[in-house]
């Protein structure tokens, strides 16, 4: 095996090639691989209109709000405008749809046909409902999906409760068969609410059982609206009762040859043998299934977001990117639909001007700056008087500002046992990431 990469006939894939969902995936040309380069996945939200009420979701307030803006889907005509500028302007060559729930997205199968077409290769984070269906997911393969990322936040009641909709475990396992059964690639999500903690190695089981191939643990952190009153001390989890149950999920899901990411929490959190599994901000631009961060900042403004009105113009990250997207989206799209000469002109500038930036400081620093932005300014993360004495403090975001608001920062456990790094890969270097087949060209 080489240190880039190793097909899934060799060793760590070795151990679970023996089920028929991974003798596919073997013939298909999944690889695994250690190599790390900044990631070319973008991510789109389609609407904020849903089929559950999940009481962690980042959007519940727009999901709840039918008058909101972001609340209805989008036209087709307008995701396939983001989808082609995502492909041809920002490069990204694979893509996360989610709304909401893209499923119950009346074009759904229209949009997917469509980024096939243009190269850029899709993905549906889906709660799971609509695929308890017979014969959904083959219909999503024939559309030309390339798998799933499902939502499975606890098992049986737990799930339930999580989400909020009565019957709603029934239907994501029966998907799981589904996928199982038509071998579909899938990975799940879970997040790591407070009831959810102690059965984190039920939904390993889960993953085992139908056949996942990679698992994220997701911390439960606000990052947009989150008003509701969910987020409470009976629901969040103290990160120390976090700690003994994942470190035991993820050594079940490793054993079973699955790979693991814990997301959002800081990195003496982990054992020492899973601190390659943990992804801050400045490791996130590295993770082949998480977003590109250049792109990613702009799907995320609300022009990009919401039914109503053209995009606002797209800005690669650097010269005045940040200036430009803290001010009123809206008004930068009017100004450049009214001047479209004059403001076209600098947004011309703007992208060679940042392409040079990339160049001279390298993309991998200036996402790196993105991340600590990201962490400090947008997500409010802080630091311990602890962490003054951690050797990996300048590659960790620390501790979530709300999380601080309820807990404090006294679970800090500063590393020491390693050379001080700088180096966001310093850990997930060694973390063994499957590949799917149409990404070998960038993520090899």
């Amino acid at each position: 095996m080489t240190v880039e990469s190793a097909t899934l006939t060799m060793e760590p894939a070795a151990r679970f090639v023996t089920t028929p969902v991974h003798e596919r995936l073997e013939q298909a040309g999944f690889v695994w691989t250690r190599k790390r380069v900044l990631s070319k996945r973008a991510v789109m939200w389609l609407g904020q209109t849903c089929n559950q009420r999940c009481y962690f979701c980042y959007f519940i307030d727009r999901i709840l709000d039918h008058k909101h803006p972001e609340h209805a889907f989008m036209s087709l005509e307008k995701a396939k405008q983001i989808t082609s500028t995502l492909r041809y302007l920002y490069d990204c060559r694979a893509i996360d749809i989610q709304g909401g729930e893209p499923t119950v997205y009346k074009d759904i199968f229209e949009l997917i046909r469509h980024c096939r077409d243009i190269g850029l290769i899709p993905t549906l984070i889906t709660n799971g409902l609509m695929l308890a269906k017979p014969g959904m997911v083959e219909k999503y393969r024939d559309a030309g999906l390339r798998d799933f990322l499902v939502s499975l936040h606890g098992v049986g009641d737990i799930h339930d409760e999580v989400v909020c909709v009565k019957g709603a475990y029934a239907k994501i396992t029966a998907a799981l068969e589904n996928m199982r059964t038509a071998g579909f690639p899938f990975r799940i999500n879970c997040t790591m609410s407070k009831p959810v903690v102690p059965i984190l190695t039920q939904v390993a089981e889960h993953a085992i059982r139908y056949g996942a191939l990679a698992v994220n643990y997701i911390a439960f952190n606000p990052f947009n609206d989150q008003h509701t009153g969910h987020r409470r001390a009976d629901t969040v989890a103290r990160y120390s009762e976090i700690k003994p149950c994942l470190a035991e999920a993820i050594d079940m899901l490793e054993a079973a040859g699955i790979e693991v990411n814990v997301r959002y929490l800081p990195i003496c959190m982990a054992e020492p043998r899973h601190r390659k599994n943990f992804y801050n901000f400045q490791q996130l631009s590295y993770d082949i299934h998480e977003w590109d961060y250049q792109s990613w900042l702009w799907t995320m403004k609300q022009p990009q977001m919401m039914r109503d009105g053209n995009p606002s113009p797209p800005l690669k990250i650097g010269a005045f990117a940040r200036r430009v997207y803290g001010q009123d989206p809206h008004k930068v799209r009017d100004t450049y639909e009214k001047h479209p000469v004059l403001y076209g002109a600098a947004l011309k500038a703007q992208h060679l001007l940042s392409t040079l930036q990339q160049k001279i400081k390298t993309a991998e620093l200036m996402y790196q700056d993105e991340a600590k932005v990201r962490a400090a300014a947008d997500c409010h993360y802080k630091y311990s008087e602890a962490c003054a004495g951690c050797h990996v403090r300048q590659i960790c975001d620390g501790f979530h500002g709300d999380y601080v608001d309820f807990f404090g920062t006294d679970e800090a456990q500063p590393i020491t046992d390693v050379p001080p790094t700088d180096d966001p890969k310093f850990f997930i270097r060694d973390q063994w990431k499957i590949v799917y087949p149409e990404d070998r060209d960038w993520a090899l």
